[in-house]
């Protein structure tokens, strides 16, 4: 696909901390027009660390009520003590309720795991550094010894949907979803609303990080139904979905897959009781957000973690041809593949901007944002 630059491009640092890793942004437009983003942080580390690797991963919000030109300072979510968590996602419904989702791990030190009579069950050290020097993504353990540099062992968890009723500004209320059979329930995208009232929040199998399913709510976040089936397909290792509400009835859901390192895609068009056989896309990035732009356009924007490394979108017309149009270069030429997880909102003057972290010239891993216009 052709690469066309967006329009008038308005880079920001949203927050920078050279003492801490911020990555993963969620971002929401509340009901009185206010943004609440929530991200990860941890201490900087002598080598990066993503969540499933560092127990000290919290979550934080910060809010702009200018469209993103400012922001307040980060708050930690839900409040302390809420410590080894995965990256999150918010959800804004009306009256002023916030859904916050986060999946958090059980998280052992290392005398304790030893000490375990089931400690075969529990990732230890080496085999989290294991995961490390095989992503093929992050820079690994440069060869530093396991337990010197992750002291700790990790076991299954859990997935919580805490509830605020004043716009995110505190979280009053926690609901665990039970989310058996499966042994997880992450997300880093927010549930959405579907025509009959309900709310549809999408999951993959963590650990595992091979199947995505979706559990649903009719009393707004509150108590969670069971989970239904929407992905899974021998070979492939799917996770972090980004579902939307399409004006046609359908509900459109994209895959991360780990193995294509490619974007996939399933639809329901029974409310998410059912789901098609997951297929490509010619997206070569991930993880995906996706916007319904004033046109009846998708907008699908997504991290490209190869050469040239940057953030960049698709708009199509149709759910299933995202490869009849052109790719969109939102921020080009970033350091390398340590950026992503984009969130693109609109703002009142028709200008899109969107929220992502990548690395900044002195390696310093930070929340960005970019304001831009759509090529005509």
């Amino acid at each position: 696909m052709a690469l066309v630059p967006v329009r008038d491009p308005e880079h920001r640092i949203v927050w920078r901390d050279p003492f801490a890793y911020a990555a993963h942004p969620h971002a929401v437009t509340l009901p009185d027009g206010a943004w609440l983003l929530v991200f990860n942080q941890v201490p900087r580390r002598p080598v990066i660390l993503h969540p499933p690797q560092d127990p000290f991963f919290s979550n934080f919000i910060m809010r702009s009520r200018d469209q993103g030109q400012t922001w307040s300072a980060p708050e930690i979510v839900p409040d302390f003590g809420w410590q080894g968590v995965e990256c999150a996602g918010l959800t804004a419904l009306e009256g002023g309720r916030v859904l916050l989702h986060q999946w958090r791990f059980r998280w052992f030190s290392l005398s304790a795991a030893r000490l375990r009579a089931d400690r075969t069950a529990l990732t230890m050290p080496a085999e989290l550094a294991r995961g490390l020097d095989l992503s093929g993504e992050l820079e690994g353990t440069g060869g530093l010894e396991p337990e010197r540099l992750m002291p700790w062992a990790r076991d299954g968890g859990s997935a919580f949907v805490h509830i605020s009723e004043d716009g995110g500004a505190t979280f009053a209320t926690t609901v665990e979803i039970d989310t058996t059979p499966f042994v997880g329930g992450y997300n880093m995208r927010g549930a959405i609303a579907l025509p009959d009232g309900r709310l549809m929040l999408p999951l993959c199998d963590i650990p595992a990080y091979e199947r995505v399913f979706v559990v649903h709510s009719s009393d707004r976040g509150e108590s969670w139904g069971p989970p239904v089936p929407a992905a899974a397909q021998l070979g492939r290792l799917f996770e972090e979905p980004a579902a939307l509400a399409l004006p046609d009835g359908r509900i459109l859901m994209l895959l991360r897959e780990n193995r294509s390192r490619q974007l996939w895609q399933v639809l329901s068009t029974d409310g998410g009781r059912s789901w098609s056989e997951p297929a490509p896309t010619p997206i070569a990035g991930y993880p995906a957000h996706l916007l319904l732009l004033p046109d009846q356009r998708l907008l699908c924007t997504y991290g490209h973690r190869q050469p040239d490394f940057s953030i960049r979108a698709v708009a199509s017309g149709d759910a299933l041809n995202w490869g009849l149009e052109p790719t969109l270069v939102i921020r080009g030429a970033l350091p390398n593949q340590d950026l992503g997880y984009p969130t693109t909102l609109p703002c009142p003057d028709g200008r899109l901007t969107t929220i992502y972290y990548a690395q900044d010239s002195d390696g310093t891993t930070c929340i960005l944002s970019t304001t831009f216009r759509l090529p005509e």
